[in-house]
C-alpha cells in the first residue's frame, strides 16, 4: 500500500529532530556566515550545532570553576579554624599550667594581710596586662603574627589579603 503526500499533508517528522525557526538581525545573519566558513560547515545546522555545544561547555567549565573556588575556600577555611583550634589548645594548657602553678607553690596569704595582699596583686595585674598589651601591639606593629614568623606552615598558593588582617 502506497501512501501520497499532498500540498496540504504535512510529512512526519524523523523522531529525533526538533525543529526551530531563528529570526536573526542583518548584523547576526553576517556573523552566522562569517562563522559557517570559518568552521568550514556545510550548513547553517552545523554552525548552530557548533554555537548550542560550545555555549554549554562554557557553562559547564564555569560550573566547575566555581565549584572548585567554593571547595577551595572551603579547605582554606578549615585550615584557618584548625589553626585557631590550635592556638586555643595551647592558650588552654598554658593557662591550666599556670593555675596548677599557683595552687601549689605559692603560698598561702595570712588572713591579717588579705586586703592589702588583695590591692597589690590587683596593681600587678593591672601591670600584667598593660604590659601584655604593649607587647602585643609592638609585635603586631613589628609583623611579628604573620605565619612564617610563627612557623605556621600555609597552604600552597595562599597568600594574605588585607581583609585577613584585623
Amino acid at each position: 500500500m502506497y501512501m501520497l503526500y499532498s500540498a496540504s499533508m504535512s510529512r512526519p517528522k524523523p523522531p529525533n529532530i526538533v525543529r526551530y525557526t531563528v529570526r536573526l538581525s542583518r548584523a547576526q545573519g553576517e556573523r552566522v556566515a562569517a562563522l559557517k566558513k570559518q568552521l568550514h560547515a556545510s550548513s547553517d545546522n552545523e554552525v548552530f550545532d557548533y554555537l548550542v555545544t560550545v555555549g554549554t561547555n562554557q557553562r559547564d567549565d564555569l560550573e566547575q570553576l566555581v565549584y572548585s573556588l567554593f571547595g577551595n575556600l572551603a579547605d582554606s577555611l578549615a585550615h584557618r579554624f584548625q589553626s585557631l583550634e590550635t592556638v586555643s589548645q595551647l592558650h588552654l594548657a598554658l593557662t591550666d599550667t599556670y593555675i596548677k602553678y599557683a595552687l601549689t607553690a605559692l603560698p598561702e596569704v595570712p588572713g591579717s594581710l588579705l586586703a592589702a595582699a588583695r590591692i597589690r596583686a590587683t596593681r600587678i595585674y593591672e601591670q600584667v596586662n598593660l604590659t601584655a598589651a604593649r607587647e602585643f601591639q609592638r609585635r603586631r606593629q613589628s609583623d611579628a603574627y604573620n605565619p612564617a614568623q610563627l612557623g605556621i606552615e600555609d597552604e600552597p598558593g595562599y597568600s594574605p589579603t588585607p581583609s585577613d588582617e584585623v
